[in-house]
């Protein structure tokens, strides 16, 4: 291995370690405590080690609080905490105060450290020998809004003025309840910084987050790449999926695999499919031009017109030539002979108004295309649309092989965004459209969430190869057990600051417990996040 690169592993390895740094200075904190009241010494000597303690243990807090104070966040998580450990010291709780910081710093460390492990695993999602993905995959989570998370957004803000409220109470419990009861200020103080402690928001809801993070890694494993975290979340809504059928559910262009003609030898007949196919823009031209391979001279052809879905005609040398659907023969009344008829994907010719033969073709359909739509009316009821090139009679049989519920045959690049816009109007409130194409569109459609498979567009919101549509529930369900999660969290996290804040007016506790609850409660939410990687049965 380079050495550059073995450099970069133990960097690597040593950012996900909890701040030692800091974990040495709680046991230096912990060792000047147990001298100062341990050894005989002058009280005044006593009290110096005691506030070394707390300088070497949180002077960094302190400087934390000035940077914070400096940028006009008067009542941040830094100084809330300075003023719980200085009023407490100054009451004369000298060991509570001290054990308070210590158990603040040590648990902050862990917190880290959790948090930091719980990134890693998200950046790490994907294994070595696909680069590509790996590097996709950080890409998206490098993002300055790949953390975002609505729940914690919406409801931060009333944390931030719980902590504000707490501390205005705190600080009056602190200094009235002596005048009102029989209380000594001592009580009353430690009371007031128990429940300003309780109220910290650093800890709350930073599992959040992490949630998201993990939720797109997941999706990624398995072979859906979302952009932000806004789409991963949106991705939980979906009620109606639209697949095009091109090179999502089958790879490539169909195969040419036979000809058959009464009337023509095949090297007359391919020729005649090549011409009329020339000037064609539907996917079943690639294939019958590219069978041919002979030269075409486009001065012979003449009347060229374009029937999507149904095939083409023209004029060739003054002489009309049909290649299409049993549909579009139907409608120019043209007869196809009974023996002549075929199941599957196949193409009639007409030259001068007479049935000249049939080309077969084969598609490599994708043997995840059935389970995706399954397993997402399994999870969500989620209808299934299907849109095709196609003629009526092959994409009815296609449709009925995967257990599509609605159907549109013979679309263009038009009728497919009319009805893509047409689906995304007929919605429900709250409820979102997903579409799922193979074209390199310039705009985005009209559905909520564009899914691109085997392009990169600026445009699409998801990105997935052929193989990685099947992984489309899997990050349904991955959006919607984020969705949970963080509501578990969140309902947690409320339980626990109002249980500590009852412990803290009834003074059934202390500072440092306080502190070592809260933040405990916090590393339980990080935790709590392994359970995403598990997904259940129903939901995969």
């Amino acid at each position: 291995m380079p050495q550059k690169t073995k450099a970069a592993e133990r960097r690597k390895g040593k950012s996900v370690f909890p701040d030692l740094f800091t974990i040495i200075r709680a046991a230096v904190s912990v060792l000047l405590l147990i001298l100062a009241y341990s050894v005989s010494m002058p009280q005044f000597i006593s009290i110096l080690i005691l506030i070394a303690s707390l300088l070497i243990c949180g002077f960094d807090i302190a400087l934390a609080a000035y940077e914070n104070i400096r940028k006009k966040d008067y009542l941040n998580s830094a100084l809330l905490v300075l003023i719980v450990v200085i009023a407490s010291f100054c009451a004369g709780c000298y060991i509570e105060s001290i054990v308070a910081l210590i158990v603040y710093q040590v648990f902050r460390a862990a917190l880290d450290y959790a948090s930091k492990l719980t990134k890693r695993s998200a950046y790490n999602a994907l294994p070595d020998n696909d680069p590509d993905g790996r590097a996709s995959l950080r890409t998206i989570l490098n993002r300055p809004d790949a953390s975002k998370n609505s729940i914690r957004e919406k409801y931060i803000q009333y944390f931030d003025l719980f902590s504000k409220a707490a501390f205005f109470v705190g600080v009056l419990y602190a200094v009235i309840v002596p005048f009102i009861s029989d209380m000594t200020f001592v009580m009353s103080i430690r009371r007031g910084c128990m429940l300003i402690a309780a109220s910290i928001p650093a800890t709350a809801l930073v599992s959040l987050p992490l949630c998201t993070l993990s939720g797109l890694a997941l999706s990624a494993k398995y072979g859906v790449f979302i952009k932000d975290a806004r789409t991963f979340e949106d991705m939980r809504k979906i009620s109606e999926v639209i697949y095009d059928k091109s090179n999502v559910f089958t790879e490539g262009t169909p195969r040419l695999v036979s000809l058959s003609s009464p009337i023509l030898d095949n090297d007359t007949f391919l020729q005649l499919a090549a011409y009329t196919a020339y000037n064609s823009k539907q996917r079943i031209a690639e294939p019958i031009v590219g069978a041919y391979g002979g030269n075409i001279m486009p001065e012979y052809i003449s009347s060229f017109s374009e029937i999507p879905g149904c095939g083409m005609a023209i004029k060739l040398n003054g002489q009309s030539v049909v290649l299409g659907t049993p549909e579009l023969f139907e409608a120019r009344g043209i007869s196809i002979p009974a023996d002549s008829v075929k199941k599957g994907y196949v193409l009639y010719m007409a030259v001068a108004g007479k049935y000249a033969g049939s080309i077969s073709f084969k598609e490599n359909v994708s043997p995840y295309a059935e389970s995706v739509i399954s397993d997402f009316a399994a999870m969500g009821n989620i209808k299934s649309v299907l849109l095709t090139e196609d003629g009526r009679e092959v994409s009815e049989r296609f449709a009925r092989s995967i257990n599509a519920q609605e159907l549109h045959y013979e679309c263009d690049s038009e009728k497919k965004t009319e009805i893509i816009r047409q689906c995304a109007d007929e919605l429900d409130e709250g409820s979102k459209l997903l579409y799922v194409s193979a074209e390199n569109l310039d705009c985005h459609s009209a559905a909520d969430i564009d899914a691109k498979v085997g392009v990169s567009v600026d445009n699409s919101d998801m990105l997935m190869s052929n193989i990685g549509i099947f992984g489309l529930p899997v990050a349904y369900a991955a959006s919607r057990r984020v969705n949970r999660l963080s509501l578990e969290n969140l309902a947690f996290t409320v339980f626990i600051k109002i249980m500590l804040v009852f412990l803290a007016f009834t003074g059934n506790a202390t500072i440092w417990f306080v502190i070592a609850v809260d933040f405990a409660a916090s590393i339980a939410g990080v935790l709590n996040i392994a359970r995403l990687t598990s997904l259940p049965r129903d939901e995969h």
